[in-house]
Formats: C-alpha cells, structure tokens, sequence
C-alpha cells in the first residue's frame, strides 16, 4: 500500500509512464544510433516484467482462468481490433489527401497482419501481452516448475526464430509463406514476452519477502539502495547494449540472445527501481503527469503512430527548429519539441477516448 493509502503502487505508473515516454522517443526518426540502441533494449520488455509484477501483486493466478481470459480480452484483444481498424481508416483518409506510403497494398498488408494477429506498427504489442500473460498464468496454475518451463519454451521459440528466418529468406516472397511468417512470428513472440512476465513475477515475489521481517530492519536502506541499484542496473544496459546492436522484440531480433536478455532485465528493473525511490512523492507535479502518462499508456502506445501524432510533432519540430544553426543543440531542442509536442497531441486524444468510453458507459448501462 503506497502512503496515501490507496492500493494503487504509483512507481508502476511512473515505470509506465517513463516507458511510454521512451517508446516515443525511439520512434522519432531522428534519434541517435546509440540512443535508440540503448532505448530499445529494454524499453518493450519493461512493459511486460510490470505485467508480470501485477500478476503476482494481484495474484491473478488464484482466479478462475476463464474469468481471466475474458477479462483480459475485453482490456488488450477489443483494443487491438478497435485501434487497428482507426489505424487503418485514418492511413485510408491520410493516403487519400497525401497519396503517399503504399495505398491498397499497404491497406491490405495492415488488415493481413490484423486479422493474423501480428499487428501491424506498433499493435504487435496486445497480442503479445495478451498471449503472454495467459501462457504465464496458465503455467502458475500447473505448478509444475513454471520458470523453469517458461524458459525453455522462449529458448525453443528463440530456436525456431532462427530456421523460420532462414526459410523467409528463400520463401518470402510467397504469399502463403507470408502469411504463415506472420502468423509463425506472432506465436514466437508469446513464449519469449512470457519470459519477461515471468520474470516480472519472481522478482515481485522476491521483493516481497523483507517486508514480512518487519519494516524497521529495511525502511532506511530502501530509498538510497533503490537508487544507488537502479542507476548501476541502467549503467550496465547501457554498456552491454552497446556491444549487442540494434535489437526489436517486435520483429524478433536479438544478436547475442545473453547480451538481449542482460540489457533487457537490467534496464527494466533498474528504471523499475528508480521509480520504485520515489514511491513517497506521486503528489510532485512532475510525477502525477508521468503518472497520468502511465496510467494511459495503451492508449499513447497505439495512438502516437498510427493516429500520425508523432508525425505531425515532427513536422512541428522542424517549423520552430529550422533557424537555428546545425549541431548538437538543434538536434537536442528538436527532439524536446517532438516530445512535448506529441505528449500534448495524446494528452487530447487520451480526454477524447477516456470521456468517449465513459459516456458510452453511462449510455449502455441504462
């Protein structure tokens, strides 16, 4: 329970929040090489290790799985083909007035991979997490050595990646090979995102267990060690990313799986950490917008590309940038700009769609 009482841990939000913010970031077409190979490191499977940490605290494996699978579906797959057809009608209206990117392939390339459950942009995400949880869940409900289970399961995912790869480069070209590449990637990507729930899980589980010793054996070291471990955490991240490259849990890329798996834990718990030391001050200014950010994450993640925010907050950043002389210090307002000026474009639309389902609500309970 966090100090005000409520049951709410506001370090998740936060943890979100900041996620959500290095999402866009790593998006923006302009980013450093090194930035972005530090950012997507972590900044995908940080979402699902606070799954994970949310499965554990609520202890959803306790829950009849039925309950849960409907659940879950109404929250992440209704979404999925909601947004996924905005994206697409909106891309229908953007082609027509710019007669730019693909037109009717691209049209018919989105609904394939919808309708696969691939995603297509950044939608890959829902059934991921979707997927992901439930495996999760379902092993919890065995127990029959669930870590231990979901490891091998992402290492022979991580196997078949590679022959599947292999194949595409001969067969890619097929249809029926393309389709069944999407539909391969996507059920890949379950055991490998399950493995970062898991993760989430043991973790929260772990730091669970000094609290039962009594608060006054911990409560003073918490704070500093919080932060003192996160920012090493993220040190190191930063350095082992560095030697691995560009990786992309969406499209299954990994260079050396060790050195992935390594940044990817590191990154997302010591930004969990970080976030975690400042628990005691969700009332600032500062974090109650970052929490806001959090708490609307899902709607930032499928909205920020495919509704084109993120386009019109570069186009934005050019227009106030364009007098300032080349360098370093352009390059850093420019992406300030972006940044705020997409933050502001789903501030509106996260109102828009928050007041929308409330008065569908109110209207449907009638």
């Amino acid at each position: 329970m966090n100090p005000s009482g409520s049951t709410r841990l506001n370090y998740i939000d936060f943890a979100r929040g900041i996620g959500i913010i290095l999402v866009i970031l790593a998006h923006i077409s302009y980013l450093s090489e090194a930035g972005r190979i530090f950012i997507v490191s972590f900044h995908m499977p940080l979402f699902f290790i606070i799954s994970g940490l949310l499965i554990y605290l609520k202890k959803e494996e306790t829950r009849d799985m039925g309950t849960l699978v409907r659940a879950k579906a109404r929250r992440m797959m209704l979404p999925y083909y909601l947004y996924s057809l905005a994206g697409i009608l909106i891309y229908i209206v953007y082609y027509l007035l710019t007669g730019r990117d693909g037109g009717l392939p691209t049209i018919i390339s989105d609904i394939v991979q919808t309708l696969t459950l691939y995603g297509f942009s950044v939608m890959w995400f829902l059934p991921a997490i979707f997927g992901a949880e439930l495996l999760f869940i379902l092993l919890l409900k065995k127990k029959k050595i669930p870590a231990v289970i979901t490891v091998i399961l992402a290492a022979a995912a991580m196997i078949l990646n590679i022959y599947l790869e292999k194949a595409n480069a001969i067969h890619g070209t097929e249809t029926v090979f393309s389709v069944f590449h999407l539909i391969a990637v996507m059920l890949l990507r379950i055991p490998i995102c399950a493995s970062f729930v898991a993760a989430g899980y043991y973790i929260s589980k772990l730091w669970d267990r000094p609290a039962t010793l009594g608060p006054g054996l911990f409560g003073r070291l918490t704070l500093p060690a919080d932060i003192f471990i996160g920012v090493d955490l993220l040190g190191l991240a930063a350095v082992i990313s560095s030697l691995n490259g560009v990786t992309d849990l969406h499209f299954l890329i990994f260079n050396n799986v060790l050195f992935y798996y390594i940044a990817a834990l590191s990154g997302s718990f010591g930004l969990i950490l970080l976030c975690k030391a400042f628990e005691g001050a969700a009332a600032l200014p500062p974090l109650r917008l970052l929490s806001y950010f959090g708490k609307n994450s899902l709607i930032i993640m499928v909205t920020h590309l495919n509704f084109y925010v993120l386009l019109c907050a570069e186009i934005g950043g050019f227009h106030f940038t364009k007098y300032l002389p080349e360098g370093n210090l352009k390059h850093c307002i420019f992406m300030l700009l972006v940044l705020l000026f997409t933050l502001c474009g789903e501030i509106v639309l996260i109102e828009l769609i928050n007041r929308g389902k409330k008065l569908f609500l109110k209207r449907t309970s009638r």
